[in-house]
């Protein structure tokens, strides 16, 4: 016994395909907004450093401060990495889904 190819009605493709993008969209966002947490922690990290170097007349604090900036610089570097690495990993899946969804049509 053959199987046969079920008809789809082209309403539900569309909302599948709309879904489909729309998931992406948010995926892609979602990336730029922890990219962007992580520059905030970043800059939080440099900043307090600078902040404790300046005003701090206690060397333990001013230790600290300067402990403060490479972790801020480490912090940022991770973040750029994060982002390019998963965006990537997005772009790739994005193209095979494009080209299953050309294939289908």
């Amino acid at each position: 016994m053959a199987m046969q190819k079920k008809d789809v009605d082209p309403s539900l493709k569309r909302e599948v395909y709309v879904r489909d993008h729309l998931a992406e969209y948010r995926t892609g966002l979602a990336l730029r907004r922890t990219f962007l947490s992580y520059l905030r922690t970043a800059l939080a990290f440099f900043g307090g450093g600078l902040a404790m170097i300046k005003f701090s007349g206690h060397p333990l604090v001013t230790w600290i401060g300067w402990s403060l900036l490479p972790a801020g610089i480490v912090i940022l570097v991770q973040g750029i990495i994060v982002y390019i690495r998963v965006n990537r990993a997005v772009q790739a899946e994005k193209e095979k889904t494009d080209e299953a969804e050309r294939a289908n049509m």
